[in-house]
């Protein structure tokens, strides 16, 4: 028995992940999974997060560098104790969440935990508002590896105060839990150019959630004008998670998809998985496991890809906030708009029996009501993100010289789209020949032999795309 217990042991340490020094957290973007567009809130719990981690490893994504299990929302109480801690919630840790972290290390994964530097959470939980130190602790004790910090509820809704919101975290876990990865969830393009290459920032959320195909092509538009502010002595811009085809709160047509996967892995992004990955389909699980395309996503150069051709419009970021019109997530619209509707009704109802009963001012109240309730979702209409029927080739420099290549085609319809002398110049690729290898397909081209060469590929409508990697 003791040799058994010994052996145990053993097993555990050898799968516990190493320490990482505080220098190379955050030097390459973060792959993991994370629970949001998956489960949602009513999918957290222990039993999940544990299925959730053999999950990982037993698909191979842990051994593919998909190492970070991140709780998101709904892990804690509505409230913080008497002291001003988080307490995790009691129906769905009743060990807590040291037992869940340390079974998830035993695994050889690093565990991940969301708050929020509001008074609450976006699903109402407890915030880590004026909390930050007690908060910084509970993390070390704990013995998580990443933080996922949100934007809601908090007062301070300008840049300045919403940055001095972060530096107090980011104080915090320098002093009680420098080993943290901390990635900022501001949704905003301003955060990169603020805290880009200072000490403690890892990520930041760049635009709003992407749960639908529109948001992925808005947070892409994005990342154009952001390409100077990642890097691995940097930290990265973050367009959000993952979308797959499988199971899950949100899932994407199968060529959106691999187009949103491609392309993070071009733009240098966190890859954070929103699938099950015990329940993950053939495609989803041959789209994530590539790993000729994982390769350009953890390239040690860390250069993030910029459009090197584009018949898209002229694309300004949108300042995002919690529920703006322009960003609001798509479960919350849908339940907005149905609510809306319904009280323009039931207003509209009470305009007319109010008049009927000789009351005309009450009535004409509810019907100026009804009238701003039917805007307010003509608004909402109004500003949902839109994909406009245009095509790009994205490139990203790679450490060996070589440059990936993506062509995009955001239009409805299949367009041929081509990169030319010009567009390969402004790609880095000024020598020839060039040898070019469709990635996905392991495939070899014919090269490139001089400049009157053009790269030309028809890709599929509605988000198609098609990766290439191109070198002397």
């Amino acid at each position: 028995m003791p040799h058994r217990c010994l052996a145990a042991l053993a097993l555990a340490a050898a799968a516990t992940p190493p320490p990482r020094q505080r220098q190379d957290i955050g030097k390459l973007p973060a792959l993991g999974y994370n629970t949001w567009n998956d489960v949602r809130c009513d999918g957290v719990d222990a039993t999940t997060i544990l299925s959730l981690a053999q999950g990982l490893v037993q698909s191979n994504f842990s051994q593919k560098g998909y190492t970070f299990l991140n709780v998101d929302d709904c892990w804690q109480a509505p409230l913080l104790n008497d002291k001003g801690e988080l307490v995790p919630d009691s129906l769905k840790f009743p060990d807590g969440i040291r037992p869940v972290v340390d079974k998830v290390h035993a695994l050889g994964l690093r565990f991940g935990l969301y708050a929020d530097r509001g008074f609450y959470t976006c699903a109402f939980r407890a915030g880590s508002r004026h909390h930050e130190r007690t908060h910084a602790k509970q993390f070390h004790d704990w013995q998580i590896d990443y933080l996922k910090y949100d934007s809601c509820w908090s007062p301070n809704l300008r840049r300045k105060g919403a940055l001095e919101d972060y530096r107090r975290m980011r104080d915090a876990l320098a002093e009680y839990a420098p080993n943290v990865h901390y990635s900022l969830c501001g949704w905003s393009s301003w955060y990169a150019p603020a805290v880009s290459g200072e000490e403690g920032y890892h990520s930041w959320r760049i635009s709003a959630d992407c749960d639908e195909f529109a948001n992925i092509y808005e947070a892409a538009r994005t990342m154009e004008q952001l390409s100077d502010y990642a890097g691995p002595a940097k930290g990265y811009n973050d367009p959000d998670m993952l979308v797959g085809t499988s199971t899950g709160a949100v899932t994407l047509t199968p060529t959106q998809s691999r187009t949103q996967f491609d392309l993070w892995c071009v733009l240098a992004a966190p890859l954070l998985l929103g699938t099950n990955p015990s329940r993950m389909n053939a495609w989803d699980l041959e789209t994530y496991g590539d790993s000729d395309v994982i390769e350009i996503d953890q390239d040690p150069l860390g250069k993030q890809g910029t459009p090197v051709s584009s018949t898209c419009p002229p694309h300004t970021p949108k300042d995002n906030w919690w529920c703006s019109p322009w960003s609001m997530p798509r479960d919350v619209f849908e339940v907005w708009t149905g609510l809306l509707r319904a009280l323009a009704a039931v207003l509209l109802t009470s305009a007319l029996l109010l008049r009927g009963v000789g009351r005309p001012c009450a009535a004409a109240v509810a019907f100026i009501l009804a009238i701003g309730s039917v805007g307010y979702v003509q608004v909402l209409h109004t500003y949902r993100p839109r994909v406009a029927a245009c095509q790009q080739v994205w490139a990203k420099p790679l450490v060996d010289g070589d440059v990936a290549l993506l062509f995009v085609n955001w239009a409805p319809d299949d367009a041929a789209v081509a990169c030319d002398a010009a567009c390969l110049d402004r790609a880095g690729l000024t020598r020839r020949p060039l040898y070019v290898r469709e990635v996905r397909a392991r495939a070899n081209r014919a090269p490139l032999v001089d400049g009157a060469s053009v790269l030309v590929q028809r890709v599929g409508g509605g988000g198609g795309s098609v990766l290439f990697r191109v070198g002397l």
